[in-house]
């Protein structure tokens, strides 16, 4: 990406600037982050449908099992939605992943390239028009992978945003930067 070398100087000589870290987000990025978010994100959703789940299995085979004759059918089919409402609570992600992969791609162009830039006291991400900025005491969880990094967001108890961090865009010294402003404000990974 050596057409972003001048923005990212430009943006480092800016305002304290401490780290730019720009990149394009590929469709294995963002599959790892929604498997990774969404029991975050849908923690109470993905609970209740679990337990909805398991009662209708639970009724499904009292029903196979126990009654006579005519209520083997529902039973069965009480057994096949219980299995997947219990599979959507757990693996949901697959089915919302691409309509929001695409959905970020008509709003940031495709490839869906994102910028955040970390401040001393904040940082900023640049989605589309406006930026989003987010202090680092909002920061609720780390999440450290070996080419990218999962910032969960959280405000009065409620998980607002989760950005990634793709560790493998930076340079050594980036890296180094990066791990330095966690450190500093307190934020350790998982």
């Amino acid at each position: 990406m050596p057409k972003h070398s001048n923005d990212k100087e430009n943006l480092l000589n800016a305002a304290h600037v401490e780290l730019v870290n720009r990149f394009i987000l590929t469709r294995s990025m963002h599959k790892l982050y929604a498997r990774e978010t969404f029991r975050i994100f849908h923690r109470k959703w993905s609970n209740i449908v679990a337990a909805i789940g398991a009662l209708v299995v639970i009724i499904g085979i009292f029903l196979t099992a126990v009654l006579p004759g005519f209520w083997k059918i529902p039973g069965i089919v009480a057994i096949v939605f219980g299995v997947y409402f219990m599979y959507m609570s757990y693996f949901g992600y697959v089915f919302g992943m691409n309509i929001s992969y695409k959905n970020l791609q008509d709003t940031l162009g495709t490839p869906p390239e994102m910028c955040v830039t970390f401040y001393p006291h904040f940082f900023s991400v640049k989605t589309g028009e406006k930026p989003l900025n987010f202090y680092y005491k909002q920061i609720v969880r780390r999440m450290e992978y070996r080419e990218m990094a999962i910032l969960i967001i959280g405000t009065e108890g409620h998980i607002v945003h989760g950005q990634i961090i793709d560790k493998a865009a930076m340079e050594p010294k980036d890296l180094e930067a990066y791990y330095n402003v966690m450190e500093r404000n307190g934020i350790l990974p998982e």
